[in-house]
């Protein structure tokens, strides 16, 4: 009994000083549970372990608490696919053990914390872990399939529950905007999660996992070692680096089309704030070039002419960038490929539904929105 108050007095204690965190934690049903170690949360209920519980201080219960609930604002329960589920359990807690500390809580000792995993989703930091696991790893609680812990057969279906807890996220994030007090980074991460045009997190996702099969790769000479004349595998870290964006740039292609393409890179950093884009402008030739980040995203679109899908391709070779994958937004009116690169590519179509390129994948956006 006294667990239960403690937990209902930390929880209520976030109300005023973080309503965002608050309004979520109040829609979880509290479940004591002897059978887990620590907490976890499947969107419906928050269950914990009274022994754990009455080991934390106020503080790191309401660190705990947050834990939990980012865990649903992040939509983990929904996401982990064919994962394995303890691996993703670790790489989830990565991605939300930074922005709880961030926010001004106190995590318990030995919670997972790792600057390199900053600002990366959870299925990025999934594919960064070794591939042998420590035996004995300290996780403050777990994040469980709705699918597999559905309460009863009346109970929502998944994508029921995704939907109403976006109901209920956006709900949160706008008291907690209201009264000025949203952490620093959610706002923009919540709208990502709320209003995305195209899946970038499992095409990304997806693009690194296929280009790190092997922990060395012949495509990504070793750099260390090329003065000397060796040419050398480098070592295939599964982050994603630099992309390249190549931009058709045509005289076919719309203002309203290059607005798109703007709001597409912007969902893409939004996600991965590390992460380096490296803009190609191309008509039938190469038109400019910038390179952008989400703390300087502004795009400068040059060209107008004819098209030809071969330029983008060749100056990424001729300047040796070795981007982890190519989006070309484009909208398909040419049939010019070059070669196909070792890279993968996708092309995405704003108008040519029957565009069909010589390799890579196709996303028509047409289709998709």
């Amino acid at each position: 009994m006294e667990t239960i108050k403690k937990l209902t007095k930390a929880r209520a204690g976030l109300v005023l000083s973080a309503p965002f965190f608050a309004s979520l934690a109040l829609q979880l049903k509290l479940k004591e549970d002897n059978n887990c170690q620590t907490a976890y949360t499947d969107s419906v209920v928050l269950g914990y372990n009274p022994e754990f519980i009455d080991k934390l201080s106020n503080a790191e219960l309401k660190a705990v608490i947050c834990h939990e609930v980012l865990h649903i604002a992040m939509l983990h329960p929904f996401r982990r696919s064919n994962r394995d589920p303890l691996r993703w359990n670790i790489a989830c807690d990565y991605a939300i053990n930074i922005i709880v500390k961030n926010s001004g809580f106190t995590l318990p000792e030995g919670a997972l914390l790792d600057d390199k995993y900053k600002g990366l989703e959870a299925e990025v930091i999934y594919n960064m872990l070794p591939k042998q696991l420590p035996t004995e790893i300290n996780m403050i609680g777990e994040v469980r399939d709705y699918k597999q812990n559905r309460q009863d057969k009346n109970s929502a279906t998944p994508k029921q529950q995704e939907k109403n807890w976006k109901i209920t996220l956006t709900g949160a994030a706008q008291i907690a905007k209201a009264q000025g007090k949203l952490p620093a980074g959610l706002d923009r991460m919540i709208q990502e999660i709320l209003q995305p045009k195209l899946p970038w997190r499992e095409i990304l996702s997806r693009f690194i996992t296929e280009n790190a099969k092997n922990d060395y790769t012949w495509t990504q000479p070793n750099k260390r070692y090329l003065y000397s004349g060796l040419y050398l595998p480098g070592l295939n870290v599964p982050t994603l680096g630099t992309i390249a964006v190549i931009i058709d740039t045509s005289g076919s292609i719309s203002q309203k089309e290059l607005d798109i393409f703007a709001s597409e890179l912007l969902s893409i950093l939004t996600i991965y704030p590390g992460t380096e884009i490296k803009v190609i402008y191309v008509d039938t030739k190469v038109a400019a070039t910038e390179t952008v980040d989400i703390y300087d995203f502004q795009l400068h679109a040059k060209g107008g002419g004819g098209t030809d899908f071969k330029p983008g391709f060749e100056y990424i070779e001729k300047e040796a960038i070795m981007p982890s994958c190519v989006i070309y937004f484009t909208d398909g009116w040419c049939d010019s490929f070059p070669e196909a690169p070792d890279y993968p590519t996708l092309w995405v179509s704003t108008d040519r539904t029957n565009f069909k390129p010589s390799f890579g994948e196709v996303i028509n956006m047409e289709q998709r929105n």
